[in-house]
């Protein structure tokens, strides 16, 4: 059931200013990566996790599930290579063992992206591009994320508070 925060997360949501394809991570609050996946279209992908919550991990159609509370950032990396699917899958292959996270969707690997991670230039560029600065950001605004939001606020008023106080 949909609670009144929805529209919030929507909103933040609509920052993912991301319709192509990559591969994409979640972190929890300890940088622990959670889960590692590819899709076609990243925002579409992000929404189906945070906001529909009806991805097989969120739903708990797969042996774990992946709770929308516990990932305080996603991160994304695009390729131009990303647009053929062997390839996204290939990378996605990859990112599993870059990362090793707790949880990952290895249901799709496809017999040509196996064959194209043996390709050590592929496999090589892949793995500098995650070591990389990602292409995008995300941080959703749950209970993980706002403690520590509303104590950055409080600080900056706080600090506000005392200039405020310093010039009477």
């Amino acid at each position: 059931m949909k609670n009144s925060s929805d529209n919030f997360i929507h909103f933040t949501l609509s920052k993912v200013n991301c319709n192509k394809p990559g591969i994409y991570v979640m972190y929890d609050k300890t940088g622990k990566v959670i889960y590692v996946g590819s899709s076609k279209n990243i925002h579409k992908r992000i929404k189906q996790h945070i906001i529909r919550q009806d991805s097989s991990v969120t739903t708990g159609a797969s042996a774990t599930s992946l709770n929308p509370e516990k990932i305080s950032s996603i991160h994304w990396w695009l390729h131009e290579d990303f647009f053929d699917i062997d390839r996204l899958k290939a990378a996605e292959l990859i990112a599993f063992d870059e990362f090793k996270p707790i949880l990952s969707s290895r249901a799709n690997e496809i017999k040509a992206a196996k064959m194209i991670c043996n390709d050590n230039t592929f496999k090589d560029e892949i793995i500098g591009l995650l070591k990389d600065k990602p292409s995008g950001i995300y941080r959703p605004y749950n209970l993980i994320n706002l403690k520590d939001y509303v104590q950055k606020l409080e600080e900056r008023v706080f600090a506000l508070e005392k200039q405020l106080s310093d010039m009477e």
